[in-house]
């Protein structure tokens, strides 16, 4: 599979799940103006269990070119794709995290995180979530792909083109 490929992949894996993201820390913090940490704890749990394998059925659903995902995924199917996915996504984040700390503190950057502001916070923790979504999924991509899930497998198959069927229906 092509980078191009993969990257289409990731983006199809990362802005539904940014997008509804964004308009629920809006809609918590923005406009109903929640205060404590239980809304988001519920959201959290919301978000892997439901949206996010949702996310993961939806973008391996699609055609990317002539190629396509198969088996069509069930939920806990897509809940074993999505916990790969999000498990090895954190753990390369973190490890991206050091470098990048490294070198804000050896130019003398000063960064502020204590923001007590919970709408600024969560919007920063979505940005950064779909940012590494996108740096690290076309990464990944290939390994998910190729691992044996227990009681499936994916695979990718390129279906027949459509120049073949246009020149069928010509000919009829």
């Amino acid at each position: 599979m092509s980078y191009r490929t993969r990257l289409r992949m990731a983006w199809e894996l990362t802005w539904p799940m940014a997008l509804i993201d964004l308009s629920v820390v809006f809609v918590l913090h923005g406009m109903l103006e929640v205060q404590g940490e239980s809304a988001d704890s519920i959201w959290a749990v919301i978000a892997f269990f439901g949206v996010a394998p949702w996310v993961v059925r939806r973008a391996l659903n699609l055609k990317y070119g002539s190629l396509r995902v198969r088996p069509k995924l069930g939920y806990q199917q897509s809940l074993k794709v999505m916990w790969l996915l999000t498990w090895r996504t954190l753990v390369l984040s973190l490890a991206a995290l050091v470098p990048i700390s490294l070198a804000l503190r050896a130019l003398h950057v000063e960064t502020n995180l204590s923001a007590e502001n919970p709408l600024m916070n969560n919007v920063g923790l979505s940005i950064f979530a779909a940012v590494s979504s996108l740096v690290f999924y076309p990464l990944l991509v290939g390994a998910m792909l190729r691992k044996k899930y227990r009681g499936f497998r994916l695979e990718v198959i390129e279906e027949a083109g459509t120049a073949g069927t246009k020149e069928a229906r010509k000919k009829l």
